[in-house]
């Protein structure tokens, strides 16, 4: 884009407040978001008052797991696999010596 929508001076002061250290970047950050602000601008000449607004476009209403109480085993069902137990609980032997 030809249009200048921001200055090297402004970019200056935005990486200065953002303690960005942009040395050598100055004029390439400069284009990059003159560049992006013109798409803004293009974006501001579209009719878009019968759309909408959205905070989410992926269509997802629940990503959780339902909460609701499921069939789980008994306690002698989960040890009744196991090699060794004690008072009701899954033993093993000790990964440290004390």
């Amino acid at each position: 884009m030809s249009d200048k929508y921001i200055s090297k001076e402004e970019v200056k002061k935005i990486a200065d407040l953002a303690n960005l250290d942009i040395s050598g970047e100055v004029d390439k950050l400069t284009t990059l978001l003159s560049d992006t602000l013109g798409y803004i601008q293009t974006l501001k000449e579209l009719d878009t008052s019968k759309v909408g607004e959205t905070f989410q476009v992926t269509g997802l209403t629940d990503v959780f797991q339902d909460d609701s109480e499921a069939d789980s085993l008994t306690k002698e069902e989960a040890l009744s696999n196991s090699s060794d137990n004690y008072k009701g609980l899954f033993s093993t032997k000790p990964v440290f010596k004390r």
